[in-house]
């Protein structure tokens, strides 16, 4: 797992060159109240009129009480559109930091389109490494994943999600909340196993406005309530995204929300990004 990083520096090294043949390219950043920063490119082809390779990369900062680490990400995939109701999407994606954790996740997502639904599920694995203090031993977890949504868009102006997730793994993962567990593991990557879910449910309403690139083309707002499988606890997100059509070919997505943990002081975060399609 730890050579992860040096095909991640590659990826790094070419994705820009790559930039000049893709169909898509999107630029993003975040940043929150802990100051907290993430940056992202991702970059879309197309293979045919219905198929799209798609790749991506990013770098956090990420910060809490116990300190501050920077991780990579990279995923690759290929979606496509089977006929005009059904489309599909495989994927692959890393995560993390080759010192302390990291994830590896396989996807495939499956969709069902009617007049007015979509109907979507994505079952996933995942891969999970934490390495202890000395960095020579490792703990290896496995995890499963299942992503269910529907969607609704009979409304002209209004349109309707709610999402469900679910994750098992192999190992009993509160265990990484105990005393024990800080005698062999950094408080790194205790901070990172924080990512970790055991279920997710989502709620979005959007409503498609104006044409006017001055003006909102949709505006989006989300309800998020997570479970962490570490701590048991709960964690609550209101959000409202923006997107800009800016032109035929750009399109601008501002989002700002609040996080609100359980177990510790809540966050603010806004995020920006750019879309530029050929």
């Amino acid at each position: 797992m730890k050579n992860t990083a040096i095909p991640f520096a590659f990826f790094l090294i070419l994705l820009p060159l790559f930039s000049v043949q893709a169909s898509e390219m999107e630029l993003g950043y975040s940043s929150d109240s802990n100051n907290t920063q993430d940056s992202s490119l991702n970059l879309g082809f197309d293979i045919t009129e219905q198929t799209q390779l798609y790749m991506g990369g990013g770098e956090s900062v990420i910060k809490d009480s116990s300190g501050e680490i920077t991780t990579t990400s990279y995923n690759i995939g290929l979606n496509g559109i089977g006929d005009e109701q059904f489309d599909y999407d495989l994927g692959y994606a890393y995560w993390g930091n080759t010192d302390e954790l990291t994830t590896e996740t396989f996807h495939i997502s499956l969709s069902l389109y009617t007049q007015d639904w979509k109907f979507t599920i994505r079952p996933e694995t995942q891969q999970i490494v934490l390495y202890t203090k000395d960095s020579r031993n490792q703990v290896d977890i496995d995890g499963s994943g299942f992503y269910n949504s529907i969607e609704y868009f009979g409304f002209d102006m209004v349109e309707f999600l709610y999402a469900h997730s679910s994750y098992h793994y192999d190992k009993n993962l509160t265990l990484l909340n105990t005393r024990l567990a800080e005698l062999f593991l950094s408080n790194a990557s205790l901070m990172l196993s924080g990512s970790f879910l055991e279920k997710k449910d989502q709620a979005e309403i959007a409503f498609n406005l104006s044409s006017s690139p001055w003006l909102p083309k949709r505006i989006t707002l989300a309800y998020t309530q997570s479970l962490i499988a570490v701590d048991k606890s709960h964690s609550e997100t209101l959000a409202m995204r923006l997107r800009f059509d800016l032109s035929n070919n750009v399109e601008l997505q501002l989002e700002g929300g609040e996080i609100r943990p359980e177990f510790s002081d809540n966050l603010n975060y806004a995020m920006v990004s750019l879309r530029f399609k050929n």
